[in-house]
C-alpha cells in the first residue's frame, strides 16, 4: 500500500505560482511529506530570483523549471544550460523553437551528463480550436498539432512534452509508453461545477482520475491546491483520485 502511494505521489506536480517567497514557503510548510514535485514557473521565479528553487532543494523537493524557453537556438541553449546548473528534475522548451533547437539541446544535456528530463511544450491548455484556427489560417486540427510537434520533440531528442490530458492517449499510441506527457489542466472533481467545467482559464480540463486512466505521467495542479482553504487536503484528495485509477 505504502509502495502504491509513493507511485501517486511521484505523479502529482503541485504548481507553485506565487509572487512572493513567503507565500511559496508556507504552502511547501503545510504539505509537507504528500507531495514531492513542485513547479517553479515564471511568476515564481522572478518574483523570487531563483532562490525558489534553492530552498525547494534544501527541503529535499524535486523541481519542475517551468520556464518554457523560446528564443533563437543560440539564446534557448545558454538558458537550458544555466536550467541544467541548477541540477532540477525537469525543464522545458517550446517545440516550436523547431528540430534544430530541440537537437542541439539534447545533445548539450548528454555532454552536460544531466540526468533530469527535458520536455518540450506542444499547445499551451488555455487555446481551443478557435485560437489555432485565429493563428495558423489553416484546416489543421488541435490534435493534429500537438502529435506533429510531439513527433519532431521525439525525434530531436526530447524525453517528452507538456500536453492536454486529452492529448495524452493518442500520444501514447503513437510514439510509445516511455514517451513521458506532463499536462496542467488537470481539474479534480470537487473543483468542478454542474457542466463538469472549472470556471478558470484553462480550457482542455480533465480530472486526475480520467487523467492517469489516458496514460498521463505526471499532473500539474495549482489552483485546486494553492487557493483551498485546506490544500493537504485538497492535495490528499487528490492523491486519492490518482491511487483509485492506478
Amino acid at each position: 500500500m505504502e509502495n502504491i502511494w509513493k507511485e501517486a505521489r511521484d505523479k502529482l506536480i503541485v504548481a507553485l505560482d506565487y509572487s512572493n517567497m513567503k507565500e511559496a514557503e508556507n504552502l511547501v510548510e503545510q504539505l509537507g511529506e504528500a507531495i514531492s514535485i513542485y513547479k517553479v514557473g515564471l511568476e515564481s521565479y522572478l518574483a523570487t530570483e531563483g532562490r525558489l528553487v534553492d530552498y525547494l532543494h534544501e527541503k529535499g523537493k524535486k523541481v519542475f523549471l517551468d520556464l518554457k524557453f523560446h528564443d533563437i537556438t543560440n539564446t534557448v541553449k545558454m538558458a537550458c544550460d544555466n536550467a541544467m546548473k541548477k541540477n532540477v528534475f525537469m525543464f522545458n522548451i517550446h517545440c516550436s523553437n523547431g528540430s534544430k533547437t530541440m537537437r542541439e539541446v539534447s545533445d548539450l544535456m548528454k555532454k552536460n551528463s544531466f540526468e533530469g528530463l527535458l520536455i518540450g511544450v506542444t499547445v499551451l491548455t488555455n487555446l481551443g480550436q478557435e485560437d489555432i484556427d485565429e493563428m495558423f489560417k489553416s484546416d489543421m486540427k488541435l490534435e493534429e498539432l500537438v502529435l506533429n510537434m510531439a513527433t519532431m520533440a521525439r525525434d530531436s531528442g526530447l524525453c517528452g512534452i507538456v500536453c492536454s490530458p486529452h492529448e495524452s492517449e493518442m500520444i501514447k499510441e503513437r510514439l510509445g509508453k516511455g514517451f513521458i506527457t506532463v499536462c496542467p489542466g488537470v481539474r479534480p472533481k470537487f473543483t468542478l461545477n454542474s457542466e463538469g467545467k472549472s470556471g478558470d482559464d484553462q480550457n482542455r480540463i480533465m480530472t486526475p482520475y480520467d487523467a492517469i486512466k489516458s496514460g498521463v505521467d505526471f499532473l500539474v495542479v495549482g489552483r485546486p491546491i494553492t487557493k483551498s482553504e485546506n490544500p493537504l487536503e485538497a492535495a490528499e484528495m487528490i492523491l486519492k483520485e490518482i491511487y483509485e485509477a492506478m
